[in-house]
């Protein structure tokens, strides 16, 4: 049985896809809060989101997501150096799309 999943105007299936499912996600997400890409929230372009760079992303992704505790700094931080890698963002949206498939 192959599993698919419809995403805006894209439609993935099987699991394979849920990194493609994910870049996608990330894309429209951007699009949607105004900024362009991960690098979009990096103010200081050091290659992290600090506290106030995160939450610039992630408070209207909570108010839009079903799953918002996944949106907390501490959460998306999983080393907690106190700043959020493109690895620990793009991880945070995997789980999300896990979450969101086991949900339906």
């Amino acid at each position: 049985m192959t599993h698919s999943k419809r995403i805006g105007p894209f439609h993935f299936t099987t699991a394979t896809s849920v990194l493609a499912a994910v870049l996608v996600t990330v894309s429209l997400s951007a699009q949607a809060d105004g900024g362009s890409t991960y690098s979009g929230y990096d103010i200081n372009r050091d290659g992290y989101l600090d506290p106030v760079e995160f939450e610039q992303f992630a408070a209207p992704k909570r108010a839009r997501s079903t799953t918002p505790e996944i949106w907390h700094f501490q959460h998306v931080d999983r080393d907690q150096d106190n700043r959020i890698s493109e690895k620990e963002m793009v991880d945070a949206l995997i789980e999300e799309v896990k979450l969101k498939q086991r949900n339906q």
